[in-house]
């Protein structure tokens, strides 16, 4: 649930605070203490709030509940979503930065929160989504139909490229079950929302070659480009 994501507040004086946020949302395999980096990183920018969801697939996260509990992408998806709107309803302009299968959930729980939807209802919303090796199936699809049995294995060597860590001794994430990536991605909302892809050439979890196909979905469905950014690795 949302209460569980780690916030960060830095209070300003009210005539100086910008009103936006950035919302990170990690991969399949990871918990929020993998990306304190990125955070640190993201503060630096100087955004009021900074957030790390936890996707309750993260068997961590559900305390061994059995396999008929197990939550899946729609468990997450409306995490997720419950942090955003609420940031949104507050007046923020949403950042959010989705690593790997994050960018599922993050495609998926944007419904009506775009910054341009909301144009003359709300002051907020969500005016960009960045996909960090991002997966993106295609509405309908489910992630292991989209990834086309290309997908490595979640190491922390393979996981060098992605720039969202501290180092391979902090990478043994939580146990992740299958459950997330059967299930079908009912709203693509990269189709609406700006999106900046930026693609880790050293990955070997998510291969380049694949990244690239799932920028080329983001342009094709939105109708237009998606500014594409390489990244390699820093050691």
């Amino acid at each position: 649930m949302a209460h569980n994501s780690n916030q960060r507040r830095v209070q300003r004086p009210r005539e100086q605070r910008p009103n936006a946020a950035i919302v990170i949302i990690p991969d399949a395999y990871r918990s929020p203490q993998h990306y304190e980096l990125l955070a640190a990183s993201c503060r630096a920018l100087g955004p009021e709030v900074v957030v790390v969801v936890q996707n309750p697939s993260s068997r961590s996260f559900i305390g061994g509940a059995g396999p008929a509990a197990t939550p899946g992408l729609y468990d997450d998806a409306a995490n997720a979503r419950l942090t955003i709107e609420g940031l949104v309803r507050e007046g923020q302009n949403v950042l959010i930065v989705a690593h790997s299968y994050g960018a599922v959930v993050a495609s998926g729980c944007v419904r009506g929160l775009g910054r341009e939807e909301l144009m003359g209802v709300s002051r907020g919303g969500v005016v960009r989504m960045l996909f960090i090796a991002g997966i993106v199936p295609w509405e309908g699809q489910n992630v292991n139909e989209a990834v086309e049995g290309m997908l490595g294995a979640s190491t922390s060597d393979n996981y060098a490229g992605c720039l969202t860590h501290h180092g391979g001794e902090k990478l043994g994430g939580p146990e992740y079950s299958g459950a997330p990536f059967e299930e079908r991605l009912t709203y693509a909302g990269y189709r609406r929302i700006p999106v900046t892809y930026m693609v880790t050439v050293t990955d070997r979890t998510v291969p380049a070659t694949l990244q690239e196909m799932f920028a080329g979905v983001v342009e094709i469905e939105a109708g237009r480009a998606c500014g594409i950014r390489s990244a390699t690795a820093r050691r």
